[in-house]
């Protein structure tokens, strides 16, 4: 669970005065069939679409940070993505993560950032854990900064793939009931921990796999796991794991409970494919 923020590339990048070089990759699928993989200059997305720009406290830097950058539906929809028909989006970062975004989860416009206002650079390092990253190529935002909290901005974005269906995935309880904790803790742990952290090997590579071989709720309590996600550093200094203390206790016992209940759904052979 962690991190934040944005769009897509391929290959190696210098992200000093190569600005008008990235690219980003968009991938439309319906169900598990690809329709097409494509990859567009951003001179080309940048004509396409109207320009925003951010100006807010950054819940990342803990600072005042203007931001240019493409309306996300005009670049999606100049690469040929019908808006209204997608289910579910994938942003596919450099490192690893892979922010899940669908129907309901945010509210406000996404934009996919470009760069700072006046950093020739075009963006900031952010310190992660031990480790020091460049959000660029591109990074994903919404216009309301307060929605960060309940979709972790994706950045090092080269990828995007779009859905036209939502696929039910190996992580999914199945079985659990629709108004059960089980359900609304696998809603918020699709929203804010799927995108690092794996279940049955299916989700981000940043961090450990949580279901097989043993699920984490057979070696770690249920009172450790709550307090480990709300401030990950008070047990490990420069962890890369966001802190999570601006959820309830509730919400954290939901994500237990979900987690808990994925012990009888392990996927024992995806460990030898």
């Amino acid at each position: 669970m962690l991190r934040c923020i944005l769009f897509l590339v391929l290959g190696c990048y210098s992200l000093v005065g190569l600005a008008d070089d990235r690219k980003l990759e968009f991938v439309l699928k319906q169900g598990d069939t690809v329709i097409f993989d494509k990859t567009l200059k951003i001179a080309e997305l940048d004509k396409a679409s109207k320009n925003h720009t951010l100006s807010f406290t950054s819940p990342v830097y803990h600072q005042d940070m203007v931001y240019n950058g493409m309306d996300f539906i005009d670049v999606a929809t100049f690469a040929g993505i019908d808006v209204a028909k997608v289910e579910e989006i994938k942003f596919h970062a450099l490192d690893g993560f892979i922010a899940t975004w669908s129907k309901g989860v945010t509210e406000s416009p996404l934009v996919v950032v470009t760069g700072e206002e006046g950093n020739e650079a075009l963006f900031t390092d952010i310190g992660e854990g031990k480790q020091v990253l460049n959000p660029g190529p591109f990074y994903v935002m919404t216009t309301e900064p307060s929605e960060y909290k309940k979709w972790t901005w994706p950045f090092q974005v080269y990828k995007i793939e779009f859905n036209y269906e939502k696929p039910t995935s190996d992580y999914f309880p199945v079985g659990a009931d629709k108004g059960s904790t089980v359900m609304s803790g696998y809603t918020t742990f699709n929203n804010l921990c799927i995108s690092c952290h794996s279940v049955n090997l299916e989700g981000g590579d940043i961090g450990p796999e949580l279901n097989i071989p043993q699920n984490i709720t057979e070696y770690r309590d249920t009172e450790y796991l709550m307090a480990f996600i709300k401030n990950p550093n008070s047990y490990r200094a420069k962890s890369r794991m966001l802190m999570f203390d601006h959820l309830s206790d509730a919400e954290l016992s939901a994500i237990i409970d979900y987690l808990t209940f994925m012990k009888g759904q392990k996927m024992m052979d995806k460990i030898d494919q």
